[in-house]
């Protein structure tokens, strides 16, 4: 018997601890939950999410991460109706409580079709489809490189990538990016045949492959072929580097180039 109660009286707080640290019974693990917000409510510290077929409502646990595309570590100020976030949460009792809401990305890649600076809309194709954007007034201009651009350095023919929201349904650009290398030089040769071009910059000579759906600009008009270029010009080559082949996706006159700037840049 002595045995027995010592036994018991050791193993008293060691139960006692590992109950202490365990958490609550009434809270499970982790989970996830996709989908666009609806809406966020500062005071209250609350949160809708709408996913594919149904929607959510979580309460932001005190100590709940904000993990935006543009910071690291943000705020439940810094949520926004339209933005696409992965919550993980956790359940008591029917109560849903987020650890944590990630900004998932969304975008698309393709060549603009059409701008227009006065209605704020940018229109790309992709896929052979035309997505229709409204660009937001704060939307960042990423050009090559990493560096901040602005709207008058976006020009039709151009391949970008497009990162939006949907607040109301409608596509919203926050991010436009550049995604090719920009050359300019003066053409020195041309294959008709092989759909090939030379030109030579300052510093360098450069080949180019030139892609199907190539955009040539021509005295400010698009819908330009092959044979409108003329050796001797002086040109903007966009191209995409591939396995050492650049490929072009579009040719301006270095001429139209900056008559397209100046233009973008005037006020409607």
């Amino acid at each position: 018997m002595m045995v027995v109660g010592l036994s018991a009286l050791l193993t008293a707080p060691v139960y006692r601890a590992w109950a202490e640290d365990a958490p609550a019974a009434t809270a499970k693990a982790d989970k996830t939950w996709t989908g666009t917000i609806e809406s966020v409510n500062p005071q209250d510290r609350t949160l809708k999410v709408k996913g594919l077929l149904w929607r959510r409502r979580f309460n932001l646990g005190g100590s709940c991460a904000y993990m935006l595309l543009d910071k690291s570590q943000g705020a439940i100020g810094d949520l926004r109706p339209g933005e696409k976030v992965m919550v993980s949460y956790q359940v008591a009792n029917g109560v849903r409580v987020a650890d944590q809401v990630r900004q998932e990305p969304m975008s698309c890649t393709g060549r603009v079709k059409n701008m227009d600076p006065t209605a704020h809309t940018l229109t790309l194709q992709s896929d052979l489809v035309d997505r229709k954007f409204q660009v937001a007034d704060d939307c960042r201009v990423v050009l090559r490189g990493g560096k901040s651009g602005s709207w008058a350095d976006v020009q039709p023919g151009e391949e970008v990538t497009v990162t939006y929201e949907t607040p109301r349904g409608t596509m919203t650009a926050r991010e436009i990016a550049q995604t090719s290398t920009q050359f300019t030089g003066e053409l020195t040769a041309i294959d008709l045949d092989r759909r090939t071009l030379k030109a030579r910059g300052t510093f360098s000579t450069r080949k180019f492959m030139v892609g199907d759906d190539c955009a040539i600009v021509i005295n400010g008009k698009s819908g330009g072929t092959l044979s409108d270029l003329q050796p001797g010009r002086d040109f903007t080559f966009n191209y995409d580097e591939v396995n050492g082949v650049d490929i072009v996706n579009r040719i301006a006159s270095a001429s139209a180039q900056q008559a397209e700037t100046t233009a973008s840049l005037s006020p409607p």
